[in-house]
C-alpha cells in the first residue's frame, strides 16, 4: 500500500488495482500550484472526512474527469454536494461505526471531531485578513455556506496487512476506540497554536509506527498560514525516536 499527499487534506491511497482518495479542494493561493483533478480520473472511490470548503470544493471538478465516481460522506456534505450540483447517484451516506470495502481496501468509519480554533491562532491571521479583506470575506462566506455540523469522521483503512488511521481534522472524541499502533497515522497539523500539547496524549496512547502530516500548508490565505511542522517533528523525535515522521512533498508516493 502507498499514499500520496496533494495539498491541504487531499490524499491518494493505492493497493493492488484499487485507488481511493480523500477531501479534494480548490486551492486559493497563487503561490502554490492548483490541485489537478485529472490525477483522480482513474480512482475507484472518494471519501470525505467532513463538509468544510477546504475538503469538498474540488469535488465537481473531479467528477468532470471521473463522472461515475462513488463518494462516501456524512449527511451534511451529502446535502452540500447536492446543492453544488453533484448527482445523487454518486453519493453514498456513511456514519461512525460503518464498515465497507473498496476493491482491495477495507474501511471503518470512526467518530472524529473538528479542531477548535484558538484565540492565538485567530489573532495570528488577523493582520493578513486586514490586508486581504475581500478574499477573507469570500472565504468566511464559504465557511458559512459549507458547514461541518459536528460531523467530522476519521477513517481506518486497511490493505496488504497494513493499517492507516486518517483524520480530517485533529479532534479526539471521548471514549472513541481508535486503532492502536497503526502502521501510519495521517495527522492534520493545523488550526490551533497549541496542537503540540493537544496531540500529546493521543500520540502516547495510539503510538503509531509512522506519522504523515497534512493540512499544514497555506492554501487559503489569509485565513491559513504555513504551520511549523518541522519543529513539531523535532519534539516528537525526542519522545519517540522509533516513530517515523514524514513531512510529505506534494504528489510523491510513500510506501506504508
Amino acid at each position: 500500500m502507498k499514499i500520496a499527499w496533494y495539498g491541504t487534506a487531499t490524499l491518494s491511497l493505492e493497493s493492488g488495482h484499487t485507488k481511493l482518495f480523500l477531501d479534494p479542494f480548490r486551492r486559493m493561493s497563487k503561490k502554490l500550484a492548483p490541485l489537478d483533478p485529472g490525477r483522480f480520473s482513474s480512482h475507484d472511490a472518494l471519501l470525505l472526512t467532513h463538509g468544510h470548503f477546504d475538503h469538498v470544493t474540488g469535488v465537481p471538478a473531479v467528477l468532470a474527469e471521473n463522472p461515475d465516481l462513488p463518494i462516501r460522506c456524512t449527511k451534511t456534505p451529502y446535502e452540500s454536494l447536492l446543492s453544488m450540483g453533484v448527482p445523487e447517484k454518486n453519493l453514498r451516506l456513511i456514519s461512525p461505526g460503518d464498515t465497507f470495502t473498496v476493491g482491495d481496501f477495507a474501511v471503518r468509519v470512526h467518530a472524529g471531531k473538528h479542531i477548535a480554533f484558538d484565540l492565538k491562532y485567530i489573532l495570528s491571521v488577523v493582520p493578513k485578513c486586514a490586508v486581504m479583506f475581500p478574499r477573507a470575506f469570500k472565504l468566511l462566506g464559504l465557511i458559512k455556506a459549507l458547514p461541518e455540523n459536528d460531523e467530522t469522521v476519521a477513517f481506518e483503512i486497511s490493505a496488504e496487512g497494513k493499517t492507516v488511521f486518517l483524520m480530517g481534522s485533529f479532534g479526539v472524541r471521548d471514549l472513541a476506540a481508535y486503532p492502536k499502533s497503526p502502521d501510519l497515522f495521517v495527522f492534520p497539523y493545523s488550526g490551533n497554536s497549541g496542537i503540540r500539547e493537544l496531540s500529546a496524549d493521543f500520540l502516547r496512547e495510539v503510538r503509531p509506527k509512522a506519522v504523515l502530516f497534512d493540512h499544514f500548508d497555506d492554501s487559503f490565505p489569509p485565513l491559513t498560514k504555513r504551520m511549523k511542522v518541522e519543529a513539531f517533528c523535532g519534539h516528537v523525535n525526542s519522545l519517540y525516536p522509533d516513530m517515523k515522521l514524514i513531512v510529505p512533498e506534494e504528489g510523491v508516493y510513500y510506501t506504508i
